[in-house]
């Protein structure tokens, strides 16, 4: 008794310790309310008491995850807390040894949720294998997501749109179309428009698409023998959350490659759950092929993204060849011909090779506004792009949209007429300023490695608005006020809670790690499933060239498929553990 007692004090005064660290670490702790210490410490003393086992569970792991797992947790809790850093000025005028305090106190709150949520995943018990399931469940499963999705639509009729959408729209018109827009979906507008003419007939389509794809998942999930009220919580958890219904009625090319990107994810889920034998079915096929021509037309890192996940599948499941194949090559080869012959005989005009360049412009302009290391030929030639005097005007840390978009003072084809000496500059630059290259790519790419958005920070996150005087006229109308004043509420972003919403890097932390807890359940295959979408991750922060939550909308979805996979049994062979 009297050991549990101490054991009890000692939990007490770690929590205590953790709490306020924790609190510190996010704001001054004399601003901090003592209910919340309070609050935040019994939290806190529950968790360590809850994971107290976990040590122990470990020990029967196999060699192999023990492994993992010892390189998984320092490395996500010491990345989970960089990314949770905001200003920390007030901090920086504290003692060296309430500073190194802080830190240490929140690594190890990290790791104490995080080893929380492993072993509560790990807990929840669900059938091996899987059953008959009617496809009408994905029309069952898809109503949350519609009905909230609804709610948007009539509250913001018909649609929501900026120039990028206008820019489309008028495409449908003049048929003059550019790739710098998918042209794909500019044809799916001009399509749509020949049913309803009107910019409502886009966010209905986009509605019912990322309804179907919700659906499809609950269906998927209930055919792997995931709880039925589970499914139910996930789905109308994804219904409530503000982010995911505003989207799918704006009109961006964004909106629906993200569905695709979920839908073709849960493709590669059913190809690793059922080792390749899914492929056998006509049905399948058929699904692969829609998903995937959705996924490499709307939007163009999608190519890749496709091609690379199925070298690997293929390798994988290299059994499995004579199906994966010619769905892989029938894909590539569309997307050969279409982006050819098709575009060149319709004079589509490529998009602006400045759009790939956002980073190596960034970097430049940090530099320059840094006064780094440069040579009288590197300034002469920066210069050249545009007057010296002006970068550090135009210098925007988080969006090299200003500089892009300087029409008449950034001089492009100065790039265009010689790319191998623009390389040639820009590789310079860095190798002699890495600290500030670094510090550029950082700054620019924020929205994907940042869960904490800088109190001077700034990010796009939605409109709910046709933008205003645009020369086709539309306009949005309001049906019911009370609807209207309600949406307008509820998608407000007051508090920093709310504002965690909007952060893609809150879900790319959350789907690493449900996908990791997964493979501990499971096996290494699990990995594939994760593949397509660190692969636009990646893509996405090579080209980004502003603060928009849209380049990365895939990552709010594809949270909610991954929670659901950390549930799922492969089988008797998966390897998964036992708690």
């Amino acid at each position: 008794m009297k050991k549990t007692y101490l054991l009890g004090a000692a939990y007490f005064v770690a929590a205590l310790f953790l709490a306020f660290t924790a609190i510190f670490y996010f704001q001054p702790i004399r601003n901090a309310h003592p209910v919340l210490i309070g609050a935040v410490t019994l939290v806190l003393f529950g968790l360590l008491f809850y994971s107290r086992s976990f040590v122990q569970t470990v020990k029967n792991w196999p060699r192999g995850k023990k492994i993992s797992l010892a390189i998984f947790m320092p490395l996500f809790t010491v990345l989970a807390g960089l990314s949770l850093l905001g200003n920390q000025e007030y901090l920086a005028d504290n003692h060296w040894l309430i500073k190194v305090s802080v830190y240490i106190g929140l690594f190890l709150t990290i790791a104490l949720i995080v080893i929380s949520i492993i072993k509560l995943l790990l807990s929840i018990r669900m059938p091996e294998g899987e059953q008959k399931v009617s496809p009408l469940y994905v029309l069952l499963y898809m109503l949350p997501m519609l009905g909230a999705s609804l709610v948007m639509f009539i509250a913001f009729y018909p649609a929501a749109m900026t120039p990028d959408s206008l820019s489309q729209w008028e495409q449908s018109e003049t048929r003059e179309f550019t790739n710098w827009h998918p042209v794909m979906f500019t044809w799916l507008i001009m399509f749509l428009r020949q049913i309803w003419d009107s910019p409502g007939i886009i966010a209905l389509f986009q509605i019912f698409a990322l309804a179907l794809t919700m659906g499809y998942m609950g269906y998927l999930m209930k055919r792997f023998k995931v709880n039925s009220w589970i499914i139910w919580a996930v789905l109308l958890a994804a219904a409530i959350v503000p982010v995911n219904s505003i989207m799918s009625i704006i009109i961006w090319k964004d909106v629906l490659y993200s569905v695709s990107l979920l839908f073709f994810s849960l493709l590669i889920l059913l190809l690793v759950k059922t080792k390749g034998l899914e492929t056998k079915k006509v049905s399948f096929v058929l699904l692969f092929l829609l998903g995937s021509f959705m996924l490499v037309f709307f939007r163009h890192n999608g190519f890749p993204v496709f091609v690379i996940t199925m070298i690997a599948a293929l390798i994988m499941y290299r059994r499995m060849w004579k199906q994966l194949l010619p769905m892989t090559l029938g894909i590539i080869i569309i997307h050969q011909i279409i982006t050819g012959p098709v575009y060149t005989s319709l004079d589509v005009v490529p998009s602006d090779p400045q759009e790939a360049l956002s980073i190596p412009t960034q970097q430049i302009a940090n530099i320059v506004t840094k006064d780094g290391d440069m040579t009288e030929e590197q300034r002469e030639y920066i210069n050249r792009l545009m007057p010296l005097e002006l970068w550090p005007e135009k210098y925007n840390p988080s969006s090299v949209d200003p500089i892009k978009f300087s029409w008449g003072e950034y001089d492009r084809f100065v790039i265009y007429d010689d790319p191998k000496l623009y390389a040639k500059h820009w590789a310079q630059l860095v190798m002699q300023n890495p600290g500030l290259a670094i510090e550029a790519f950082l700054d620019e790419t924020s929205l994907v490695w940042q869960m904490r958005l800088e109190e001077d920070g700034h990010m796009n996150r939605f409109v709910t608005n046709i933008y205003h005087g645009n020369e086709f006229k539309l306009l949005n109308t309001v049906i019911y006020p009370k609807v209207t004043y309600g949406a307008q509420l509820y998608l407000k972003v007051d508090t920093e809670a709310e504002e965690f919403l909007w952060r893609p890097a809150v879900y790319l932390f959350l789907i690493t790690l449900f996908i990791y807890v997964a493979y501990l359940r499971n096996n290494w295959r699990i990995w594939l499933i994760l593949l397509p979408i660190a692969l636009n991750t990646a893509a996405v922060m090579a080209t980004m060239p502003a603060q928009d939550f849209r380049y990365l909308f895939n990552t709010s979805l594809f949270m909610y498929a991954a929670f659901l996979i950390s549930l799922i049994n492969f089988g008797p062979k998966g390897g998964h553990l036992r708690e």
